[in-house]
């Protein structure tokens, strides 16, 4: 799912938060997208799915403008993974994937035998289909973030947009998360998620996108624009990126200079 950005502006009131952005997202791609807090990142994202109205400039999904699709139908083909909270109710995994799927139901239509196998192989895809039947509250942050990713391939959608998807969990669980949206890729969705952390876009990110203070400050792939410079711009904190060998290959990391 290729997306197409055009001059994008918006403003709450008389803030400008977005600034004449302009970039193209490959199909297939993974783009972390970096930048302090405030500088528009979740914004950008309310934009792309169509969830702000105002939005100044052109959004182009699969060639296509935003605003030519019909909200069930954008619903087809993006969906949004937020970041993993405590749940509200006490619903089976099953149960919260399956909600992923109404975005394909009419009005008064419930999950049918379809709707399920859809849930079913999403879970399958991400391996972890024997939490099928436990409780959403009973299990753990890393594992509800992957529930919600599950919901979102149940949605059937190929652009999946992740607020933050590794905030709040542990060392393991924000790689187990972050290797799952790789083999994701891999298969064939784009994928653009926020970050505040330049090593999870060394590591995991073929593409980056960079904001400060509202406007593009890079775009590209990773290891042509990601330099210890613009994390210091982005940052205000000296890093230098260096480069580790490991069993599987040389990996780049950021090290604090400060």
């Amino acid at each position: 799912m290729p997306v197409e950005v055009k001059n994008l502006s918006f403003s709450y009131g008389a803030h400008r938060v977005l600034n004449d952005l302009s970039f193209s997202v490959p199909d297939g791609a993974l783009v972390a997208v970096l930048g302090p807090n405030g500088v528009g990142k979740s914004t950008l994202f309310r934009c792309l799915l169509g969830l702000l109205r105002d939005c100044q400039g052109e959004i182009l999904l699969n060639g296509r403008p935003r605003g030519a699709y019909a909200p069930r139908e954008l619903a087809k083909i993006a969906a949004y993974v937020p970041q993993s909270s405590a749940p509200t109710f006490s619903y089976t995994v099953l149960e919260t994937v399956l909600m992923g799927t109404t975005a394909q139901l009419g009005l008064l239509q419930y999950p049918g035998r379809a709707e399920r196998e859809r849930a079913e192989n999403a879970l399958r895809k991400l391996g972890i289909e024997d939490l099928a039947e436990r409780r959403i509250d009973r299990i753990s942050g890393g594992e509800q973030q992957l529930v919600l990713l599950a919901r979102a391939l149940a949605q059937d959608a190929k652009l999946l947009v992740m607020d933050e998807p590794t905030a709040n969990l542990d060392y393991g669980n924000q790689q187990r998360v972050l290797q799952s949206i790789v083999k994701l890729t891999e298969q064939g969705y784009t994928v653009l998620l926020s970050t505040h952390h330049p090593d999870h876009a060394l590591r995991y990110a073929g593409h980056v996108l960079t904001l400060q203070d509202g406007r593009l400050a890079a775009f590209g792939r990773t290891e042509d624009v990601l330099t210890a410079e613009l994390v210091e711009k982005l940052y205000r904190f000296r890093v230098q990126i260096a480069t580790m060998e490991t069993e599987s290959g040389p990996v780049k990391c950021c090290i604090p200079l400060e």
